[in-house]
């Protein structure tokens, strides 16, 4: 099979071209647009008519002047390529107050006249939305401030986030400002936070953005290996070693971003050698003599207490300053309840997508996703709502359908109910019997905190916290 210099196989007969483009224009889910020469809409996908909130037939033969005039969005991105004859990128506002990030691409004939002009289109609101929590009107002039390009390249990662808490809104400001600037950076917070999510925010926010992002958790590597993961062997190093040799992850990930997860379970001698490598920036592989010049950001995160393990002698001290240039915590969804009805909606849309199911929540269930203190964070929430929505069989998602994870014996009734004990006291006593429960079963609070995905200290003070004694 051979390709073309425009990477098209020869192998395609030319019906596959038309099934191919019509298979295009009907799943793609950004919005097509394809105008001719004189601004008339040749071609709508399903996409731009959801996007824009018309129907093909309103714009299609007509030309964007007059639909520009008669408001149906503004600016015109095609007009402005036709008359430049280049591609453009522009934020386009709709009837309905849409954010529309557009790029027109012109499409030329043989004359080097354009044709056609391919109009690609992303709706921004919700990254707009964000955008305006995390710059109010009275900042100054000369703040901080993501433009389009930056809006446009982390809008993968930003999509994905639900940030409406004072806690979280910090944090992304911090992480907007901290990516520009090429430092080591530490997030700290309990498992399924969304660490992993903020690593890779700072990379496309960051001048790296075209290059690798790789990640580990260093959890997962066995403490005779790690060594060889992160800094690569030469051949023949060790047993079992490749005989070509192998790169490190430092080296995989040259020019761009290594995020190492778990980095307290770096055994001592490696932490001695990632120290160096932080200061002058050069890695020996295992087994070799040759210093090897890398260019890698390194950020790396933890639901350990570094300054703990630093006094109990399990983690450098010197390595900890090294890499703790700008910490970031990131506050559990116990300490951001807002967040928490936004996200199991932004859960639920995702996952009626992914599905292809109608599912809706009862105002009951948002209620008592809300007080509950989601021990196991976004990660947990996530899972939940992928339960739901695949285990569920009406489309209406109402309390018998919780597990009791979520729910338990926990009687559902208003906060302020006058009868019996109040909603978040029996909250906070399922959460106790969970825990408690949890700690029987295995054993000891380390190992209950492990099987939950928190860490040690959250169970502890979450344990103290809810019980019946306590103040």
């Amino acid at each position: 099979m051979f390709k073309n210099k425009l990477g098209i196989s020869s192998a395609l007969e030319p019906g596959d071209f038309e099934l191919i483009f019509e298979s295009i224009m009907t799943h793609s889910k950004d919005g097509l647009f394809v105008v001719d020469r004189d601004g008339v809409v040749v071609m709508v996908n399903r996409a731009t008519e959801k996007m824009f909130e018309f129907r093909k037939t309103d714009v299609l033969g007509r030309n964007v002047k007059d639909l520009v005039k008669e408001g149906f969005y503004e600016p015109s991105v095609s007009l402005k390529v036709i008359r430049q004859k280049k591609a453009i990128s522009l934020i386009q506002t709709t009837r309905y107050q849409k954010k529309i990030l557009s790029t027109g691409i012109p499409i030329f004939d043989d004359l080097g006249e354009v044709r056609f002009v391919l109009v690609n289109d992303r709706d921004i609101s919700h990254i707009n939305m964000l955008a305006q929590s995390l710059y109010p009107d009275e900042l100054p002039e000369d703040a901080l401030r993501l433009d389009f390009s930056d809006i446009d390249l982390a809008s993968t990662e930003l999509e994905k986030m639900v940030v409406k808490s004072p806690a979280m809104v910090k944090v992304i400001q911090t992480v907007i400002q901290a990516a520009k600037f090429d430092v080591p950076m530490i997030l700290t917070g309990d498992s399924g936070v969304g660490k992993s999510m903020i690593a890779r925010l700072i990379h496309q926010l960051s001048r790296r953005r075209n290059y690798p992002f790789i990640d580990l958790n260093c959890a997962a590597i066995t403490p005779s290996l790690i060594e060889s993961e992160l800094f690569g062997h030469e051949s023949g190093a060790f047993t079992g070693a490749s005989a070509t040799g192998k790169k490190g992850l430092f080296e995989t990930a040259q020019d761009g971003t290594l995020f190492l997860d778990e980095i307290g379970e770096i055994p001592l001698p490696i932490q001695v050698k990632f120290l160096k490598f932080l200061e002058t920036m050069e890695l020996i592989r295992v087994g070799g003599t040759r210093p090897v010049k890398i260019n890698t950001r390194v950020i790396v995160a933890t639901n350990q207490d570094l300054e703990q393990m630093v006094s109990e002698g399990s983690f450098r001290q010197d390595l900890y300053f090294r890499l703790n240039v700008v910490p970031i915590t990131i506050p559990s969804l116990a300490e951001r309840p807002e967040d928490i009805v936004p996200l199991a909606l932004s859960f639920l849309e995702r996952f009626n997508s992914e599905f292809h199911t109608k599912k809706e929540f009862s105002g009951a269930v948002c209620q008592v996703l809300s007080q509950y203190d989601f021990p196991g964070n976004v990660r947990e929430l996530e899972n939940l709502v992928r339960r739901l929505v695949t285990m569920t069989e009406k489309d209406l998602i109402d309390l018998g359908d919780l597990p009791p994870m979520s729910s338990g014996s926990v009687p559902v009734m208003p906060p302020d109910s006058s009868e019996g004990p109040g909603y978040q006291d029996e909250v906070a006593a399922f959460e106790f019997r969970r825990l408690t429960e949890a700690v029987e079963q295995y054993g000891s609070q380390r190992k209950a905190a492990k099987a939950l995905g928190i860490s040690q200290a959250t169970l502890s003070r979450k344990l103290k916290k809810g019980r019946p004694d306590s103040p």
